[in-house]
């Protein structure tokens, strides 16, 4: 058996260098998954599908960080990092533009839906990284209550554009962690929902454009994507590929990376080594030999080095409006509730790993597992776009217990004063008024609601909901000034900053 692909359950690294190092610096796993679905749920892909270019957007950064695969080199050329100048930042573009055009045209010539998929994912996992690894979102702040939706291709003629320096010496702007540095990669930096926000525009405009490179070549492909079907067996792979980008980001815990889903927090050796093992030792999915054996994330790489010349004729990628409008639930505080003198806390063995799941419209958002603390702050941000025209949007919100792999299944928190343990909500968009469990308007820090349980593992929770526009900018001249940055902080972290850690 190859050597990456064994793992020793004593050790947190195991063999063979495996996972020896953080994850890739990139946009957090969740964060990544979380705006693959959105988009591809507005473009009618399937379950399957959507699925499937979501494990292939993590395999970018799982191998990015797997030495004994032997990848990592050529992967670093895929998250957008040690550009410091227009040119090449525009040289980076032009490449992966007429990479991304070949291979997914070669895709659909060959009938192959998985395999567009698969490229799909990749390569959307590079462009969400540009917004959240470069200074675009200081460039382009938000403006009138709303966000902005300039991206590098609605724009004419960007200036001033770099991304951070990772892994390497030198003065630019360093990448960063969780703490510092130049990227927005999760939400507890502070430029994150504009970045974000960014990155579902660009997301939006290049799935639009590959599918129009793809119905130029073979129409019927791009139907078969949308809808594909799996065998039960790849099926079953699948969910386990997913339970792997989940966990194995979630329980992460090297250096000062105490978790890579969506922030800190969550890191476990203990969880990680034994799911990892568990996880590595089952032979390839068909979606990991895609990627690592069979290598169609190289067709991506031609000239991303910033060594090639100018291909001979750049594609377009057309600009598209955006009739959106963001939802965001941002949870403030949970606490466990005290306890009668013959009740159990919610972990009788010590304090509670709460994470929530919060459903808006449909998609599920489940929030960074905050590992043994009996009360949080944490920088959890629900953050879906829904059409600008909606006037009713119904939101769940559950808190969970974790209690990870090792031990048992999660526990449900009871945080509903009424029957029932979740709340379900119904949010006006034009008013930010509440209905259902929850009424009144609670749109910010100063209303925000608080609701405590009162059956067995109850807790108290603290949060708001609120809404912002996206902007209908198109490409124009307009576009191509900066806006000078007068508060560094986009409004609705301004509006959250005391809260955020």
């Amino acid at each position: 058996m190859l050597c990456d692909r064994v793992l020793s359950g004593v050790a947190l690294l195991g063999l063979c260098g495996f996972l020896g190092q953080p994850m890739a610096q990139a946009f957090d796993t969740g964060h990544h998954a979380d705006l693959t679905k959105d988009v591809l749920t507005d473009y009618s892909f399937n379950r399957n599908a959507i699925e499937v270019a979501q494990v292939e957007n993590w395999l970018v950064d799982y191998y990015s960080s797997q030495p004994a695969a032997g990848l990592k080199d050529e992967l670093a050329l895929l998250h957008f990092d040690n550009l410091f100048t227009d040119a090449q930042v525009q040289s980076y573009w032009n490449h992966l533009t007429t990479n991304t055009q070949v291979a997914v045209q070669a895709a659909a010539r060959e009938n192959d839906p998985l395999k567009l998929l698969a490229l799909l994912g990749m390569s959307l996992h590079v462009v969400q990284d540009f917004y959240t690894h470069s200074n675009w979102p200081t460039l382009y702040p938000p403006q009138k209550g709303t966000y902005r939706t300039n991206t590098w291709f609605s724009t004419a003629s960007p200036q001033g554009v770099f991304t951070g320096r990772y892994d390497r010496a030198g003065s630019q702007p360093e990448h960063g962690s969780y703490d510092f540095g130049l990227n927005q990669d999760s939400y507890n930096r502070p430029q994150w929902d504009q970045a974000y926000v960014f990155a579902y525009a660009a997301s939006h405009e290049w799935v639009a454009q590959i599918r129009d490179w793809v119905q130029a070549v073979n129409p019927p492909v791009w139907n078969r994507a949308l809808g594909l079907q799996l065998s039960a067996q790849h099926r079953q792979q699948l969910d386990q590929d997913l339970e792997a980008a989940y966990r194995i980001s979630e329980w992460i815990d090297v250096g000062d990376e105490e978790g890579h889903w969506k922030g800190r927090g969550s890191g476990s050796n203990a969880e990680f080594v034994a799911f990892t093992a568990q996880w590595t030792a089952r032979a390839d999915s068909i979606f990991v030999n895609h990627f690592k054996e069979k290598r169609w994330f190289a067709q991506l790489l031609p000239g991303l080095n910033g060594q090639a010349p100018t291909p001979p004729t750049v594609p377009t990628v057309q600009a598209r409006p955006i009739h959106k409008t963001a939802v965001l639930v941002r949870t403030l505080q949970v606490a466990e509730e005290p306890v009668g003198l013959l009740e159990s806390r919610i972990d009788p063995g010590g304090a509670a790993d709460f994470f929530a799941r919060i459903t808006i419209q449909g998609q599920t958002f489940v929030e960074a597992m905050q590992l043994d603390r009996r009360q949080i702050n944490p920088d959890w941000i629900a953050l879906k776009m829904i059409d600008s025209t909606q006037t009713q949007v119904p939101i769940r919100y559950e808190l969970w217990d974790e209690d990870g792999g090792l031990r048992s299944d999660d526990d449900p928190i009871d945080i509903n004063p009424q029957a029932g343990y979740g709340l379900d909500l119904v949010l006006n968009p034009k008013t930010r008024s509440l209905s259902g469990d929850i009424q009144g308007v609670h749109d910010s820090i100063p209303s925000a609601v608080t609701t405590r349980g009162n059956e067995r593992d109850r807790a108290s929770l603290k949060f708001f909901v609120t809404t912002r526009p996206l902007d209908r900018a198109t490409a124009s001249t307009s576009d191509s000034s900066p806006t000078p940055l007068s508060n560094p902080l986009p409004e609705i972290f301004r509006i959250l900053d005391p809260l955020l850690k």
